[in-house]
């Protein structure tokens, strides 16, 4: 009977420890698994949180790189007086010096494109080097700029007719005035040019043409302050002189001298 009893409290001790055990080795285990359950949602979430900053970030690009595509793009203008070798106006030149007005007709060509001291430009006149010369440019904006250029040397640059200028709107204007006939020789007048219409239509028998109208005052003033001369050029765009009026002042008095008309254009 005592031995029976020994039995039984043994197998209890060993069921008791294998509880143990077993309770042992799954708690340590759960711990395990934790842990390592752990570490894996610590990765997913950094690996989850890279890729949002890569998303986040490649939008971004994309959001800068529509912008930039948005910028308006700046487009040249449509010029006022088209340059191109081969261009040609004819004018009536109408003189009203006294008694009946004298008609002479003139030609203004292109006939020549060059590159002086680094800049290019159109003449209509042929250049000799060394000798003085304008090259006449249309920049972006469309204006008509004029390079002078003496000894082949660049000497500077002047904006003649401006595109987007209104009425009342002045610049200074630096022009060469040839005191001979080979035009070797020369002084620089600086003239203020004046906006006198931003649209205005000239009637002429050739059509009838949206106008920027410029006044100028060439040759310098008299005693009076009145100018010498008043000169008036009407310009349309990518068509160029249309009309050009000429005063007269002496004593107060202003009359029309003279003035010249585009009867004819073509363009290359």
């Amino acid at each position: 009977m005592l031995q029976f009893s020994k039995t039984i409290e043994a197998a209890v001790a060993n069921l008791s420890g294998a509880m143990e055990s077993r309770d042992h080795f799954k708690n340590g285990a759960s711990s395990k698994i934790l842990i390592l359950m752990s570490r894996e949602n610590i990765m997913t979430k950094i690996l989850r949180m890279s890729r949002l900053k890569f998303t986040l970030f490649g939008m971004l690009i994309l959001f800068l790189s529509s912008c930039e595509d948005k910028e308006p793009k700046k487009e040249r203008q449509t010029p006022l007086f088209p340059l191109s070798v081969g261009n040609s106006w004819s004018y009536d030149n109408i003189s009203y010096n006294g008694g009946e007005p004298n008609t002479v007709t003139t030609q203004m060509n292109i006939k020549y494109s060059y590159k002086i001291d680094g800049i290019t430009g159109f003449s209509f006149n042929e250049y000799k080097i060394g000798d003085p010369i304008s090259l006449l440019e249309n920049d972006e904006s469309g204006n008509l700029v004029e390079h002078f250029f003496n000894n082949d040397k660049f000497v500077y640059s002047s904006i003649r007719y401006k595109k987007d200028a209104k009425k009342g709107d002045h610049w200074l204007y630096r022009m060469a005035v040839y005191s001979n006939g080979d035009f070797s020789k020369y002084e620089i007048e600086e003239i203020t040019m004046t906006c006198t219409t931003s649209d205005t239509i000239i009637i002429i028998p050739k059509g009838n043409f949206h106008c920027i109208g410029f006044s100028y005052h060439p040759g310098g003033e008299q005693e009076n302050g009145d100018p010498n001369h008043t000169m008036i050029d009407f310009v349309s765009e990518n068509v160029g002189q249309i009309k050009t009026l000429h005063y007269e002042h002496e004593r107060g008095n202003t009359w029309l001298f003279s003035e010249r008309v585009l009867t004819d254009y073509s363009l290359k």
